[in-house]
C-alpha cells in the first residue's frame, strides 16, 4: 500500500507532469536546463549522452557550444519527430487521430482517413522545410504532396505506389494544393455532417495569420438553416450570418474566406455542385479578391501577417509563453531574420537556438 500511495504522488505531482525551468538570481539558465529546452524544441525528447555530456562541461552557455549541438542534433533523424510534434500541436493535427464523420452523408469516409490524412501533411512538411530547406510559406502553395491509394482516390490522382506513401504532383486539374487543399484541414475544419466556412475561416485568421475573433455573444442563434430550394449552397444559407450587425462583424471575416472552400466537401472531396446548385468559391481577403481556393492559397502565403504568425507560435512552442512587452524586440528580430534568410525554418531554428534569448527564462530583452 505504501509504495502504491507513493507512485499516487509522484505521477500526480506537477514536477512530473511539466518540465520545470528555474534559472539563476539573473534568469540564466543552468546547462541542463538549455540542453532540455535544446532537446524537446528539436527532438521532442530527452536529451541524449552527448548533449548532457557538454551540458556537463559547461558548454551550452555559450552560442558556440549551442551551435555546436545544433548542427550535431539537426543531422540526427530525430530531428523528424521534434518538426512533426510542433505542426502537430501548431496545425491541432491531433483531431485527426479520432476523426468522426458521418457515414451515411459521406459514404468514402474510413476510420483511416483521419490517421492518413495527418501523415500526408507531416510527410509533406518534413520533405519542404527539412529535406529541401525550402521557403516556409510555400507549404501553402505546394503542388507536391504524399499520398496512399486511399488518399489517392480521395483526391482523383493515380497512387503512386500499390502499398504506403508515396509522391505525386497535383495540377491545377485536381485544383488542390498546398496544406489548406489537404485533407488534414479540410476534414477538420469542418462539421460531422457538413463542410463549415466559419471554422476554415477561423483557421486561417487565427492559427495562419493571428488574427483576433471575438467568440459570439451568448445570445446570438449560431444554427444554420437547412438547405432548400431558395438556398441550396452554403454561401446562401450563411447570407444572414452577413447581415446581421451582431453576427457580420465576425463572419465577415471567416465565412467570406471559409466560402473559398465550399468546392472541397467535408472529407475533402471536390465536387462543382451543392445540391444541383453551381458553388461559388469567390471572395476577399484584406481587400484582395480571389476566384477560387487555388488563387485564396497564393494570397495567404503572400500576406504580411503569415511569417510573424508563424514566428510567434515558435516563440510560444520554445519559450512557453506568449510574446510580452518585454520580448518585442527579441520577436521583432526573430521574424526580421526568418525572412531575411528566406522563410528557412532550419534557419530560424538555428538562430533561435544560438540567440541569448534562448538561453534564458522569462522576459527575453
Amino acid at each position: 500500500i505504501g509504495l502504491e500511495y507513493t507512485i499516487a504522488a509522484t505521477i500526480q505531482s506537477p514536477h512530473f507532469l511539466y518540465r520545470t525551468e528555474h534559472g539563476n538570481q539573473n534568469g540564466q539558465l543552468n546547462d541542463f536546463e538549455i540542453a532540455s529546452r535544446m532537446s524537446f524544441l528539436l527532438w521532442n525528447n530527452i536529451p541524449d549522452g552527448e548533449l548532457f555530456a557538454a551540458a556537463s562541461q559547461g558548454l551550452l552557455q555559450s552560442q558556440q557550444g549551442r551551435q555546436d549541438q545544433f548542427d550535431r542534433m539537426i543531422a540526427d533523424q530525430k530531428i523528424y519527430d521534434g518538426i512533426w510534434n510542433m505542426f502537430t500541436e501548431f496545425f491541432q493535427l491531433y483531431h485527426l487521430d479520432n476523426l468522426i464523420k458521418d457515414p451515411l452523408v459521406f459514404t468514402h469516409a474510413s476510420a483511416d482517413l483521419g490517421p492518413d490524412a495527418k501523415h500526408e501533411t507531416l510527410l509533406g512538411l518534413a520533405h519542404l522545410i527539412i529535406d529541401q530547406d525550402g521557403d516556409f510559406r510555400d507549404l501553402l502553395t505546394t503542388q507536391t504532396t504524399f499520398v496512399n491509394r486511399r488518399l489517392a482516390a480521395l483526391y482523383n490522382v493515380a497512387a503512386p505506389s500499390p502499398e504506403g506513401f508515396g509522391q505525386v504532383y497535383l495540377d491545377e486539374a485536381q485544383n488542390r494544393r498546398g496544406l489548406l487543399g489537404q485533407a488534414s484541414f479540410l476534414t477538420t475544419q469542418a462539421h460531422s455532417t457538413g463542410t463549415s466556412a466559419t471554422l476554415r475561416g477561423m483557421f486561417i485568421r487565427t492559427k495562419l495569420l493571428c488574427q483576433v475573433i471575438p467568440p459570439p455573444p451568448a445570445d446570438v442563434d449560431t444554427s444554420i438553416s437547412e438547405a432548400d430550394a431558395s438556398a441550396p449552397t452554403l454561401r446562401e444559407r450563411i447570407a444572414s450570418h452577413l447581415e446581421d450587425p451582431s453576427c457580420a462583424s465576425c463572419h465577415q471575416l471567416t465565412d467570406q474566406i471559409g466560402l473559398g472552400f465550399e468546392n472541397f466537401d467535408g472529407i475533402s472531396r471536390w465536387r462543382t455542385h451543392e445540391n444541383e446548385a453551381v458553388i461559388d468559391p469567390s471572395g476577399i481577403l484584406d481587400g484582395q479578391e480571389f476566384s477560387d481556393a487555388w488563387e485564396l492559397a497564393g494570397l495567404i502565403r503572400n500576406h504580411s501577417n503569415l511569417g510573424g504568425c508563424f514566428t510567434r507560435h515558435l516563440f510560444k512552442y520554445t519559450m512557453g509563453h506568449d510574446v510580452t512587452e518585454e520580448e518585442q524586440e527579441y520577436y521583432n528580430w526573430m521574424t526580421a531574420s526568418f525572412a531575411y534568410n528566406d522563410w528557412s525554418y532550419l534557419t530560424l531554428l538555428e538562430k533561435i537556438v544560438t540567440s541569448q534569448g534562448f538561453a534564458q527564462i522569462g522576459d527575453v530583452e
